[in-house]
């Protein structure tokens, strides 16, 4: 049994009105048909209703059908365009493909032409969206199989560094709450999310002795341990949905004053999610257990943040997270 199509939307541009109305009549009882007899109404129909399929005149009286047909891909690559011609010409054809056309037809054509050519774009158009959902579900799954693994080395690290157990979560957590409450959107957030948990990632190319160690670093020890930012850069760089992730990983030890790595970045040059971060980064460490320090006080943590601004943290922005994080510790001991 065939299967019935679906409804559609669908925009017919061509400037003979019998055209137009000849293609509405035959399509209206199982589609939706808008028509225009110009490329600018149709590019306002095309904004407003979001079509399934164009039919597209090659000639008209102002306007250059294949010219428009790459104006229309560049606005939309899958959608599917059927062509409408009275002077069909093998060139004609060629280039009407060439420039993405789905089809064309030929005037003066039959109902059946038109129901057929519909269903074959449909099908078309239902295969593209298909093989999108099915892109996305795999991009989802490699996502969280890469996630999945790169949490089994934090912990491992963490493991090695108890100084800095559970870091990592804390501050991407911590991080997402500061970022709501400064109307950041959501979808950015939940990109920069990814930066945020994976800050120390580089510490996997970092000697035992020196994660270990209970006590101050020495200067070379120092030295080797700063470049973490630069392994973790390294390490997520060839990943592109990470990409967004990649200016956190590398440039949270940046300073405002500029005396910061592994860049020597300041003021401007330091991208703000970057600097929104640090602060959070800073807090963390200062409220927890370090070799060189007992955990801190909520209330000394922020003094000494605040004692920060102008040399590692910027004014304005440091701030309102400190005004952000002190309003919930109250309200919710973080």
């Amino acid at each position: 049994m065939e299967q019935e199509s679906k409804h559609a939307n669908i925009l017919v541009i061509d400037d003979d009105l019998g055209v137009r109305e000849s293609i509405k009549m035959i399509l209206k009882d199982k589609h939706t048909v808008f028509t225009t007899s110009t490329t600018e109404d149709a590019l306002i129909t095309l904004k407003k209703h979001n079509p399934e399929i164009v039919f597209l005149d090659i000639r008209m009286y102002k306007s250059n059908g294949l010219d428009f047909l790459k104006q229309l891909k560049s606005i939309n690559s899958r959608l599917p365009i059927i062509m409408i011609t009275a002077y069909p010409s093998s060139q004609t054809a060629i280039t009407a493909f060439r420039n993405g056309a789905f089809d064309f037809i030929v005037k003066p054509f039959e109902p059946s032409e038109i129901v057929s050519v519909v269903e074959k774009a449909l099908h078309h158009h239902l295969a593209l969206s298909e093989k999108d959902r099915l892109v996305l579900n795999l991009r989802k799954a490699a996502e969280q199989n890469f996630f999945s693994t790169t949490e089994a080395l934090l912990l491992a690290i963490d493991a090695k560094d108890a100084y800095t157990a559970g870091h990592s979560k804390r501050v991407s957590q911590l991080f997402a709450l500061v970022a709501d409450n400064l109307a950041i959107p959501k979808s950015k957030i939940e990109n920069l999310k990814y930066g945020t948990f994976l800050h120390d990632i580089g510490k996997i190319g970092v000697s035992d002795t020196i994660l270990m160690k209970p006590s101050r670093l020495s200067e070379e020890e120092f030295a080797l341990m700063k470049r973490h930012s630069e392994i973790g850069y390294n390490i997520i760089e060839p990943i592109p949905f990470l990409k967004e992730s990649l200016l956190i990983v590398r440039h949270h030890h940046e300073w405002y004053n500029g005396k910061g790595y592994p860049d020597g970045l300041k003021g401007e040059e330091i991208p703000p999610e970057v600097s929104l971060f640090s602060i959070i980064d800073a807090y963390d460490a200062l409220t927890s257990n370090r070799p060189y320090h007992k955990k801190y006080s909520h209330n000394k943590a922020l003094g000494i943040i605040k004692d920060g601004i102008g040399t590692q943290f910027p004014p304005v922005l440091t701030e309102k997270v400190i005004s952000i994080i002190d309003r919930h510790y109250e309200t919710c001991q973080l």
